[in-house]
């Protein structure tokens, strides 16, 4: 809601002509006293993950289009959290020796640098059809009648694939992440045998696996960085707090957070234990010179926060597409986007 409200204050800003360098800072003598966090829990940033090239059993140009393109996109979605990713060369050596520490539960970093996490991809399904439409009538409800529908050819390309991302070096599988994607594209012919080169289907394919990383948040928040909150503020501008992560870790005008407090507990048996719970988000301030530096960003929050933000609580980046959201209109409006993009892209070059 938040977000909302000052993407629409930007727009309005736009409309009216008015120019703006983006939210102010408040200053330091607006500081406000926070009390200490129970319990503070070290941030995650400098994640670094190495990313292992997707397994594909077919050894031919069309596999290693696949292979390719899913890893790229792998790659791209990670970078948007800020991690580091290891040396690609690097991940090739690293591979063998990790699946054998992954099968015998031993694992060993000499001689090679520390990762966090490790990122295996198993791609199961790598499919292509084509089918020829003849030309019919169809009842078109909102004209009330029938309609004519040429011939056409329709070519769909599908691919699912699994992740597995293994922290190190205990070698625990932190989650198991499937994703699916499809590239579809129509062209009005009579010729029932539906030509298309093989780089066509070729590149359909690796779209479809681009498609299936770029339409899924979970990778990006199961990565998504944490820092802690160290200082507040309050002005006119509103209630905002200082995080201990800024560009240097890639941190983003407008990301948006979720806010965490840790607590230590007895539990039933006597023990003590940390306890989590949310309560509230944030937005980082849009203002990238003054509001993001270097080693710390401004995150703005709802007034009735305050009174509940603790020095040391964490912040965590939350990554949720409106293109991805779960029976969101807008998820089928981003596809057909997709499909339309591509579908220019592929008439320009199919020759019958």
């Amino acid at each position: 809601m938040l977000k909302r409200i000052i993407v629409s204050l930007a727009v309005l800003a736009t409309l009216t002509g008015c120019q703006s360098t983006g939210q102010h800072v408040c200053s330091a003598s607006t500081r406000v006293e926070l009390p200490e966090s129970n319990h503070v829990v070290n941030g995650t940033s400098n994640t670094k993950v190495v990313v292992f090239e997707p397994e594909l059993k077919l050894d031919t140009k069309t596999a290693k289009r696949i292979t390719a393109s899913f890893h790229q996109a792998l790659i791209q979605q990670i970078d948007v959290t800020g991690s580091q990713i290891v040396d690609r060369d690097l991940a090739k050596k690293l591979k063998t020796e990790l699946q054998i520490a992954e099968a015998s539960g031993r694992y060993s970093s000499e001689g090679v640098p520390i990762a966090d996490y490790a990122i295996f991809t198993d791609i199961g399904v790598a499919n292509f059809s084509r089918e020829f439409q003849a030309a019919h009538t169809s009842y078109d409800p909102i004209a009330d009648k029938r309609i004519y529908v040429a011939a056409a050819c329709d070519f769909k390309a599908t691919i699912e694939a699994s992740t597995r991302t293994v922290s190190l070096p205990d070698m625990i599988t932190m989650e198991q992440i499937q994703f699916v994607g499809d590239q579809s594209f129509s062209f009005d012919t009579t010729n029932s045998r539906c030509p298309i080169s093989q780089d066509q289907i070729n590149s359909m394919i690796a779209k479809a696996a681009k498609y299936a990383v770029t339409r899924n948040d979970d990778l990006k928040n199961l990565l998504a960085p944490r820092a802690s909150v160290v200082e507040m503020r309050q002005c006119d501008t509103g209630t905002m707090v200082r995080i201990d992560m800024g560009s240097k870790n890639g941190v983003m005008p407008e990301w948006e957070v979720d806010f965490i407090t840790h607590e230590k507990v007895t539990n039933y048996a006597g023990d003590i234990e940390v306890e989590t719970s949310g309560y509230g988000e944030g937005v980082v301030i849009n203002n990238a010179e003054h509001g993001i530096k270097p080693n710390h960003a401004w995150v703005i929050i709802d007034n009735d926060m305050a009174g509940k933000v603790k020095r040391g609580d964490t912040i965590k980046v939350k990554f949720e597409s409106t293109c991805n959201s779960m029976g969101s209109f807008f998820a089928s409006f981003c596809h057909d986007v997709d499909e339309k993009i591509s579908d220019i892209s592929l008439g320009d070059f199919i020759k019958f």
